[in-house]
């Protein structure tokens, strides 16, 4: 089984990260090595990456926010920076509704706010409905096995979703998403199966939003499909002391865009009382 929490380098306050769904810290390597110059950065994974159990129809976003509490409650004896991704951002706003005292402030990339409309249609969709829904099915049917890490490459290369990825970052990618069997060959870390219950589920977050008072930087994409332009100013109506952009690139910019990204995370912190 793998570990909760994992260090990746650096030294000064500690600063953690949440990954998106699908895409296991590794990834993000390119964003995360010039935040070493300037913290101690560590990984938090996700429910999926090492839970022993079959993936649900439906993830609990809730409970993968108890699992970064608990981490967090076990690991460090001060409130940590936390950054999330996507998934990783969500999770972070809801650990930190809870256990606030954990956090000194968030940094939320192109974190999943939808409509609540849209959440609320979603979570009353039937179990029997779920794999008819475009991102369910996609994360159902796309391969789960490659021959070797250049397969996986091949196939990862040409889909949209990597198309603004570098190749160094896809690589990344794949060395962080596969893994080797038993057999020989080479299966993704993250399953479909679990990407898909992710998929099939969405908390309420606006709600949320209104009582959170930790220093925060939400970043979104200027083409994400995920958080839109209307959406970054309903937070900012909800939090008015957080400090909102649009950045560019889309839902993934901390991959299509690493270093940039880093560096407006490293501004915002360095601006921060200590």
């Amino acid at each position: 089984m793998q570990e909760r929490l994992k260090v990746f380098g650096g030294q000064g306050a500690a600063l953690v990260f949440a990954h998106a769904n699908g895409y296991p810290p590794g990834s993000y390597r390119r964003l995360l090595e010039p935040l070493t110059e300037h913290y101690a950065v560590s990984n938090f994974f996700h429910r999926p990456l090492w839970s022993r159990e079959p993936a649900p129809a439906r993830a609990n976003w809730s409970q993968f926010a108890d699992d970064l509490v608990a981490t967090l409650e076990h690991q460090f004896q001060q409130p940590v920076w936390m950054m999330g991704h996507s998934l990783g951002a969500v999770v972070a706003m809801l650990a930190a509704r809870k256990r606030p005292e954990l956090f000194q402030g968030l940094v939320l990339l192109d974190p999943v706010f939808m409509p609540t409309r849209l959440a609320l249609g979603l979570n009353l969709t039937p179990s029997s409905r779920l794999p008819k829904i475009p991102m369910v099915r996609t994360a159902l049917r796309r391969p789960q096995r490659f021959s070797s890490l250049e397969q996986a490459f091949g196939f990862h290369r040409d889909k949209r979703a990597f198309s603004a990825f570098s190749d160094a970052v896809l690589w990344d990618y794949i060395h962080a998403g596969v893994h080797q069997t038993v057999s020989g060959d080479w299966e993704l870390a993250y399953s479909g199966a679990w990407e898909a219950a992710v998929y099939s589920s969405l908390p309420l977050v606006w709600p949320r939003l209104l009582r959170l008072r930790l220093p925060t930087l939400g970043l979104r994409g200027d083409d994400s499909e995920i958080l839109s332009a209307g959406g970054l100013q309903r937070w900012g109506r909800l939090q008015p002391a957080a400090e909102l952009r649009s950045v560019p690139g889309g839902h993934l910019f901390p991959l299509e865009h690493p270093q940039d990204t880093a560096g407006r995370v490293v501004d915002f912190l360095t601006r921060q009382p200590i």
